[in-house]
């Protein structure tokens, strides 16, 4: 007699591109070894198994003795792998060509190493689009699993949720499987209770077939370890062999009565790149690459090779915020503009390149921005604030200007005017309090020279505190190095004493002395010529640097072996230099607030001048 409940066990696994080695050894120890070696304890209860390619790439490094489990289960049918985005992208964010690129990477991944092709998929973050049947059939996949949540936006309730379905997109068919969050929780908690409620109600009704994706198989407990948790559970299971069917999709989805179609309402995916700047900046510099990925031509091999890293930038985890992950984990951050660095770099080839200023609107906002390439340098400039939001050093393939996370962070050379009695407490405890926030005014640009790599910025009047200061911001771009020329003007009819402050937020890979050291000089000199370093002063209970009457500064990123130094021209400068945390439920490094303090005391009409350098060396 065939049974009236179908159970298909799910387990997924995944870590970013990015993610240090001790995070995958940590998943491979606490989880899946403990779950993989409780599963194949019971080998009449099989699963579909999921990991993204980047989790399968470190483990086929650092533990094969999982690939010989893999392939003894497979052999004996207690599991079927699934393909899916091999870096786990968010597929409605990206193109049909990279979601097909995604998936055709793992399954070629998957055949290569186990000898099968895979016929289901799992989709990252269980995300989809109307689109998404028509890529799957053109992946040769037959069936994906989708969040029952998914279900119930079209319409489908009750017992209606334990069936699978058919979606359609360009006549192309796919079957869906729902996966059921509540009965995952339910038979974790109460398998026979669970279970002996399926079996009544599908007495009644036609056969049920229920897809579960274990919550104890990613949780890790104090009491009780997950090779524990998961033996018990999956020895709750067992129990009812003899009345649930516990099979694999591919044993019975041909042979499946005809199942109904649907389609599923569109989600707005998107939505995260309103909410959070950062996010729309790593999209668009995402479709920025993309393009020139696009646009090499002759050399396959390079191509492949952009593309290639230029999917390593799509993980799901980037478009989404938690304290601890998603695109606020700045090691995931970083690595995602390296890979589209190193795209870029591959499509450059090995010419010599041509210096560029052009202005094109490359976050989709409607408005232009300014953007110088060089040979080393990448300088992303915006008309708000009149400040960069993105600073690429090429040769090693680093995105100085990334922070995230932290309310106030901005770009580089974001100004202020503060009052006299304005300090670094005032930034720490967030207080702003008679300060006119200058980066969040637009400027309006004067003047473009392309030929000179030239940008010229004003700042208009305004109603606020200090409106009767003006603010002319000049750009000189070079191969190494940014000058940023200002002209500052008291418009009033009084003398002014006020406090200029340009703020610069570098991102490195952390702040400690492994990774970052930082010098000044008192003396102004060329950067090869200079001869006394002094440490910066400490603040108190070492909340960051402090630094009087400096000529320069030397940010040593010991991780990524480059010097930039930042000088006045000729004139001394204080400054702060405070560690942008996070923290919200931890403790994280973002970047580090350069807050240059210039006292300024200006007559009636009268103006100033002041010149700040940023310049590279490796």
């Amino acid at each position: 007699m065939r049974a009236l409940v179908t159970v298909i066990l799910g387990i997924h696994y995944h870590l970013p591109n990015g993610v240090d080695n001790s995070g995958f050894e940590r998943l491979y120890n606490e989880r899946i070894r403990a779950v993989m070696s409780a599963l194949f304890q019971f080998p009449k209860i099989p699963a579909v198994l999921h990991f993204s390619g980047s989790l399968w790439y470190w483990i086929e490094r650092n533990h094969s003795e999982l690939f010989m489990l893999t392939e003894n289960m497979v052999r004996r049918k207690q599991l079927e792998l699934l393909t899916g985005g091999f870096y786990e992208p968010l597929m409605p964010l990206i193109s049909y060509k990279d979601r097909l690129g995604h998936i055709e990477m793992l399954t070629t991944y998957l055949r290569k190493h186990f000898g099968k092709r895979t016929q289901g998929c799992l989709l990252p973050e269980l995300a989809w689009d109307s689109s998404m049947p028509s890529v799957l059939k053109s992946c040769n996949v037959s069936y994906a699993f989708l969040d029952e949540t998914y279900f119930f936006e079209a319409g489908i309730k009750g017992n209606d949720l334990h069936s699978p379905y058919i979606s359609e997109d360009k006549g192309k068919l796919v079957t869906i499987f729902p996966i059921s969050k509540t009965l995952s929780v339910g038979l974790e908690k109460d398998a026979h209770g669970t279970f002996d409620t399926l079996l009544r109600n599908a007495e009644n009704g036609a056969e049920q077939i229920i897809t579960i994706f274990p919550p104890c198989f990613n949780s890790v407990d104090a009491e009780h370890s997950t090779e524990n948790s998961a033996s018990y559970f999956l020895s709750e299971l067992s129990a009812y062999e003899n009345k649930i069917n516990f099979s694999l999709p591919s044993k019975f989805i041909k042979n499946l009565p005809p199942p109904r179609k649907i389609y599923f309402p569109q989600k707005a995916s998107k939505k995260c790149l309103l909410e959070y700047p950062e996010t729309n900046y790593l999209y668009s510099k995402m479709t920025f690459t993309h393009a020139l990925v696009d646009q090499l031509r002759g050399d396959k091999i390079n191509k492949r090779a952009a593309y290639e890293e230029l999917l390593k930038s799509q993980a799901y985890d980037l478009f989404y915020h938690t304290p601890q992950s998603g695109i606020n984990r700045t090691a995931v951050r970083n690595a995602a503009y390296q890979a589209l660095l190193d795209a870029e770099k591959i499509t450059r080839g090995y010419k010599s390149f041509i210096s560029s200023l052009m202005a094109f609107d490359f976050d989709f906002d409607g408005v232009n921005e300014y953007l110088f390439q060089s040979e080393d340098v990448n300088c992303f400039i915006k008309e708000t604030g009149a400040e960069i939001f993105e600073l690429d050093y090429i040769p090693r393939s680093w995105n100085y200007c990334c922070a995230t996370g932290i309310k106030g962070i901005r770009g580089l050379f974001s100004d202020m005017i503060a009052p006299e009695d304005f300090s670094y407490k005032s930034i720490m405890n967030n207080d702003y309090s008679g300060v006119r926030l200058c980066a969040d005014e637009r400027y309006a640009i004067t003047a473009i020279d392309r030929q000179r790599h030239r940008l010229s910025f004003e700042l208009p009047s305004s109603n606020g505190n200090f409106s009767y200061i003006g603010i002319e911001k000049k750009y000189n771009l070079k191969n190494n190095e940014i000058s940023v020329n200002y002209r500052i003007t008291n418009k009033s009819d009084a003398e002014q004493n006020f406090i200029f402050v340009p703020e610069l937020n570098m991102s490195f890979f952390n702040d400690d002395e492994k990774s970052l050291r930082v010098y000044s000089y008192n003396k102004y000199e060329a950067f090869s010529s200079h001869s006394e370093k002094m440490c910066a002063f400490p603040l108190e209970d070492d909340k960051g640097l402090i630094i009087s009457g400096a000529a320069a500064v030397d940010f040593q990123d010991i991780h990524n072996e480059v010097i930039i130094n930042l000088s006045s021209g000729g004139s001394a400068f204080d400054a702060w230099i405070l560690s942008g945390r996070q923290h919200e439920g931890g403790d994280y490094y973002q970047s580090s607030r350069v807050l240059i303090c210039k006292r300024l005391c200006l007559a009636a009409g009268s103006e100033c001048e002041l010149q700040l350098k940023l310049n590279f060396y490796h």
